[in-house]
């Protein structure tokens, strides 16, 4: 029973997915946005594929907690999606996840032109990373 992550982003979608016990994030690539039904589409190969039961959303929250724009859109983009999907779809707190990853990247030695290409499946492997820690700790508390 695995979990899909996505990090939304206006060219890119970061794409991650968790491991069957649901301990471990892996990112697992990006989406090319093109228009919004071959998003949808791919993402409903990716359930598919990954018989995910459950899918997270990055919720782009201001610095202070807030919602805003960016928060709104996708909280849109779910709602769309939901018509597409079966899956329940929750939202976690994405803040400065891609500046994390980048981080981490950066300590890794990832050379800048490979950076681009890997910094969104990343940053939604942290999001999603940090979603499995909070549903893990619930449980237990």
């Amino acid at each position: 029973m695995r979990f899909l992550c996505l990090d939304l982003g206006r060219k890119r979608i970061g794409v991650a997915m968790s491991d069957e016990t649901r301990l471990i994030a892996t990112p697992i690539g990006t989406i090319q946005v093109r228009n919004q039904e071959q998003v949808f589409q791919e993402i409903v190969r990716l359930v598919e594929t990954h018989q995910a039961v459950r899918l997270i959303l990055g919720l782009p929250l201001r610095l202070n907690g807030q919602e805003g724009i960016e928060s709104n859109r996708a909280r849109t983009f779910a709602a769309d999606l939901e018509n597409y999907l079966s899956i329940p779809i929750d939202f976690m707190d994405e803040r400065l996840t891609s500046v994390e990853a980048e981080r981490i990247m950066l300590e890794a030695g990832v050379k800048r032109n490979k950076r681009r290409a890997k910094i969104d499946a990343t940053a939604a492997a942290l999001i999603l990373q940090a979603y499995l820690d909070a549903e893990r700790h619930s449980l237990k508390g």
